[in-house]
């Protein structure tokens, strides 16, 4: 899931680009796999602190936001790396409404996550009891939206700890 806004971009080789989308094309580069954006239909704040204050009332209102982009053939897929940004301690609210359209039992799930200080803040425990049946791999990758740019041998090193 990654949000197209001026709130989660940042200048990677030069280049601006959603924080998420940079960490996802560092896993995609090493692993080789299929990359695929959360769309929504909702139009999200370009502004940080908005966008911030428009997430909590999503989480208050407990949403599942219209998906807007669909994967496929999800049956071709045995590992599905999942990256968000953590927004109030918790996933956005997107990714409520991705797991509710796909079961992904028997497969392997494995988190990244962009964050602001809260790391993961329970969210993989929060994707297990959302996909009991999966596989969700808890040593998931999470990283400071400060340090995203030069997040590239961290992915790399992580990466090759999950044998990839």
């Amino acid at each position: 899931m990654d949000v197209v806004s001026s709130a989660s971009v940042t200048t990677v080789d030069g280049e601006a680009k959603g924080r998420l989308r940079a960490v996802a094309d560092m896993i995609q580069a090493q692993t080789g796999g299929t990359l695929f954006s959360i769309q929504t239909s909702v139009d999200y704040p370009g502004d940080g602190g908005a966008l911030i204050d428009y997430a909590a009332e999503e989480q208050e209102e407990d949403a599942r936001p219209e998906l807007t982009s669909h994967i496929e053939n999800p049956d071709d897929y045995d590992v599905i790396f999942v990256g968000y940004p953590t927004w109030w301690y918790d996933m956005p609210q997107a990714l409520y409404s991705f797991f509710d359209e796909y079961d992904f039992s028997g497969k392997t799930i494995i988190p990244f996550n962009v964050h602001n200080g809260s790391r993961f803040s329970g969210t993989i425990e929060t994707i297990q009891d959302l996909e009991p049946g999966a596989e969700v791999i808890t040593d998931g990758f999470t990283v400071s939206e400060r340090d995203v740019a030069g997040a590239a041998g961290d992915v790399a090193d992580w990466l090759g700890g999950l044998g990839y």
